[in-house]
């Protein structure tokens, strides 16, 4: 009987996760805690190639066994399968470890994770200027072969602004279904100074200038909303911890059980990992959770930190052939007719 191959297909690049992905960082994460102890071989490839899975999206997980091929996209259902490889709870809690209310919370919260702290993820890395143009934007080049990374982070922004509306994150009066975060906005009489022509060179600074502020004033409205937001959620967190942990002494540490983790605190401190790394030139998120919520953001540090040295480099392994997200590439999967 051939023994099954495992093959996480990720954002990243050689042996690097990429930071736009916080379920890909979730699902390396996964592998290196769960299936390492038992020996279970697997291959992490930072191919950044969404036409590989059906759903277009990353991370994808690929079983082989023999001639048949398996797969399994998006980080929970990448949960799933692998909570079948091996029951026990050395370090993960695998789903079938976990009692039905336990699973429950556990389910609740990875979709609690996924409709709030995906939107803050989105402003931070793709709306706010500052990390888009100078982080952003410029990472994908690093990720992508010529010419694939001209126009992926305009895609990626574009997606990223559509989406954060949906929290109120936006420049307009209010989001979907009035959610604007708590932060009124303020009204500007811009169409008739957009439509100023500029008579003179002085004129035409003072326009640009007063442009420039209206910019920043927008933007700092935004950042003040999301964190308003930011904090919601990560007091919901906390909250949740009490209520599963009321002995405690702590405010905050494991949520199940002590030295162990679950499907949906990886992806929770996957996502505030992406959203307070030092790389980024906008640092707001982590400033905020730093002196807000000292405890989360001190037990967050000390487990990414953990969960990160735990990833051995010798798995890693770059795209191969089809893997490749070249442009020949591409033009196959747009024409099958070209393979």
């Amino acid at each position: 009987m051939p023994s099954k191959t495992l093959e996480l297909h990720i954002w990243g690049r050689e042996s690097e996760v990429a930071l736009i992905d916080p379920e890909s960082r979730a699902c390396v994460w996964l592998l290196f805690l769960h299936l390492t102890p038992f020996n279970t071989q697997f291959s992490v490839i930072t191919s950044c190639n969404t036409n590989l899975a059906d759903t277009r999206k990353l991370p994808l997980l690929v079983v082989k066994n023999g001639n048949e091929i398996m797969k399994h996209e998006g980080f929970y259902s990448i949960v799933e399968f692998v909570s079948t490889l091996h029951p026990a709870d050395l370090k993960f809690i695998p789903n079938t470890r976990m009692n039905s209310t336990e699973l429950l919370v556990n389910l609740t919260l990875t979709k609690y994770i996924q409709d709030t702290f995906h939107y803050i993820n989105q402003y931070n890395l793709y709306v706010n200027t500052r990390n888009y143009e100078l982080y952003t934007r410029k990472m994908f080049s690093s990720l992508l072969p010529f010419p694939m990374y001209y126009n992926q982070p305009l895609k990626f922004h574009t997606h990223a602004c559509d989406q954060v509306k949906v929290v109120g994150l936006s420049s307009s009066l209010a989001g979907f279904l009035g959610l604007s975060g708590g932060v009124p906005d303020t009204d500007f009489d811009e169409e008739d100074e957009s439509n100023t022509v500029a008579i003179s060179a002085l004129h035409e600074k003072v326009l640009l200038a007063k442009d420039k502020d209206r910019t920043l004033l927008r933007e700092s409205r935004m950042t003040i909303r999301c964190l308003n937001l930011l904090d919601g959620y990560v007091s919901h967190v906390m909250a949740l911890f009490k209520e599963l942990n009321p002995d405690s002494p702590v405010e905050f540490a494991h949520l199940f059980r002590p030295a162990k983790i679950s499907a949906s605190e990886l992806l929770l401190y996957s996502y505030i990992y992406s959203m307070t790394h030092d790389v980024l030139p906008d640092r707001f998120v982590w400033k905020y959770l730093s002196e807000k919520f000292p405890p989360f953001a001190r037990f967050s540090a000390t487990i990414t930190e953990a969960l990160n040295e735990s990833i051995v480099k010798d798995h890693f392994r770059a795209a191969r052939d089809a893997e490749i997200p070249s442009l020949w590439n591409e033009l196959k999967f747009m024409a099958p007719s070209l393979k």
